[in-house]
């Protein structure tokens, strides 16, 4: 082997190094773009449970205040309700008297 082949050899072997320290560093990035990504993965994960969590809870509060809502609405109605019988008493009665005096008119 002559010095020109000599140099040759080691030339390429040179860039044979540069391109391996190349694909190492390559490797390390991808390896930590990677080990991100599994934490991202976790996080979401971890949040998809909370989310799901939440929406049962949600649902739970939907029917307590559905339940709250009804009962409310019920109080508030039975005022009405009283209002609506008083008013239909003094209706009847005003006809009763009505219909009373006629009587006592037409018997006479």
């Amino acid at each position: 082997m002559n010095e020109e082949q000599y140099a040759e050899i080691k030339g390429q072997l040179m860039a044979n190094d540069k391109e391996h320290q190349s694909y190492n560093r390559r490797l390390q990035d991808h390896d930590e773009h990677l080990n991100k990504l599994d934490n991202t993965y976790i996080m979401l994960e971890r949040l998809t449970n909370s989310v799901n969590s939440l929406t049962a809870g949600m649902g739970d509060l939907k029917a307590a205040v559905q339940s709250v809502d009804k009962r409310v609405a019920d109080i508030e109605r039975e005022p009405a309700d009283k209002w609506k019988k008083a008013t239909w008493k003094i209706i009847e009665l005003v006809l009763a008297a009505v219909v009373g005096a006629a009587l006592v008119y037409f018997t006479k």
